[in-house]
């Protein structure tokens, strides 16, 4: 495992599993920005692979048909076009795991966007959880686990990947750029702790993003117009709303810059702050207000994400 902040929770799996004690049913969110997309197919693989050690073996019948694509033991579900997962999807899934393995080994079943999933659907997995059939492993991997049901949580293992300390990343970047990075990326790198895989794709592709976290305070403070946005890219407005409300909430409890997403706010915000006499809890509001916007938007397919994040700046005004 190349990225160091996903090693401890490899080494547990791999651990488990070779002492027989591993959990039938995992729960890893959905962070391919820190790595998860990688662990969960090294996890799969080494549930798959008929002979495995340190990692799966690469060499068995079983490894040859996952690196092909077309293991018959091998289930992923996936949100199309961003739409819920029903139910008539999880039971036909849930008839097919009632066959004996093809390849007389275990069968793996993941769900990705897992929380896209409908009451009836989770409903309709959870009596599966509840009584799997024999050498089958249940991965899903949510944005937010919180969206899951409480009860399907209850039943699944859950793994939290945390981001590790802004020295570390450095280190991992520079071992990667094989460089000293530059002030400009080490800053980027500290604006997006929980992206760093994102941020080496950037540097490596040479196609830095833009800076949304100060278009929006610039436009807060009452420098520029507000920003016009289109269903393509509000997502991403969303995170740097995020962003920036945290960094404000930080700033007005006095937190040192280093523990700031965005140093560069630090001059712009103190005087703003003190003229407008924002209360913490208000910002933890509006923080709150903005979880909320995502779930909607994430859950109710159709909705405008655009206009829901353009709600919220009204409110901000």
């Amino acid at each position: 495992m190349q990225l160091p902040w996903l090693r401890p929770l490899w080494l547990t799996l791999r651990n488990d599993l070779a002492q027989q004690r591993l959990s039938h049913a995992h729960c890893i969110a959905w962070q391919p920005e820190l790595g998860s997309d990688r662990l969960i197919q090294q996890f799969v693989r080494l549930l798959l692979c008929q002979q495995p050690q340190q990692q799966a073996c690469g060499r068995c019948k079983s490894c040859l048909l996952a690196a092909a694509g077309s293991h018959p033991d091998y289930y992923a579900l996936d949100s199309v076009d961003d739409k819920a997962i029903g139910v008539d999807v999880i039971r036909e899934l849930t008839s097919q795991l009632q066959h004996t393995a093809n390849q007389f080994g275990g069968k793996v079943v993941w769900i990705n966007q897992a929380d896209r999933m409908t009451v009836t659907a989770a409903n309709a997995l959870l009596k599966t959880l509840e009584e799997p059939t024999a050498d089958t492993y249940f991965i899903l991997s949510p944005r937010r686990v919180s969206s899951l049901l409480p009860t399907l949580r209850s039943r699944m293992q859950i793994h939290v990947i945390s981001p590790p300390e802004l020295s570390i990343l450095q280190q991992w970047l520079a071992q990667h750029l094989q460089r000293h990075p530059s002030a400009v990326e080490l800053q980027l790198l500290q604006q997006h702790p929980q992206a760093p895989v994102q941020v080496l794709r950037w540097i490596e592709n040479n196609d830095f993003p833009a800076d949304r976290v100060t278009v929006l305070a610039t436009a807060w403070f009452g420098q520029q117009r507000w920003p016009d946005l289109d269903r393509g890219d509000w997502s991403s407005w969303l995170d740097a709303s995020e962003q920036l409300l945290g960094d404000l909430l930080r700033i007005q409890q006095g937190l040192p810059v280093e523990q700031l997403r965005q140093p560069s706010l630090l001059a712009m915000a103190k005087p703003w702050l003190k003229q407008q006499q924002i209360s913490a809890s208000q910002f933890s509001e509006w923080l709150k207000s903005c979880y909320a916007t995502r779930k909607m938007a994430t859950e109710q397919s159709g909705l405008n994400g655009a206009l829901l994040v353009q709600s919220l700046w009204a409110r901000w005004r």
